[in-house]
């Protein structure tokens, strides 16, 4: 039973961590890419020390995953789905376009 309340809470702060921060989070993780390893296995290891070492384990890769997630996305949210997950395609001068990897629609803003 602990170790499904650990992963349940491991998750919310996942969820937490990319809802509020995801952007801003994406782009200090493209500064130090190390930090992703780091945040992972601290989060994997606080987890298992306070539950269990199996949810400890669950929930370190899924943070590290979620933070790769987020240092790959560039923090634009599509205008379409909502999704951050996009990619700058261009911009020029004051119009800047991305193109999101979710339903590969087209944004752009002045």
């Amino acid at each position: 039973m602990g170790v499904v309340i650990g992963v349940i809470i491991g998750l919310i702060i996942c969820i937490v961590i990319l809802g509020f921060l995801y952007g801003l989070l994406g782009e200090i993780l493209r500064i130090f890419p190390k930090l992703v390893w780091i945040l992972g296995i601290g989060g994997g290891l606080l987890v298992g020390c306070s539950s269990h070492w199996i949810a400890g384990i669950i929930v370190g890769f899924v943070l590290i995953g979620f933070l790769a997630n987020a240092q790959q996305s560039d923090g634009n949210r599509c205008a379409h789905c909502g999704s951050y997950d996009t990619k700058v395609t261009e911009g020029y001068g004051h119009f800047k376009t991305w193109i999101c990897n979710k339903c590969r629609n087209i944004t752009y803003i002045k």
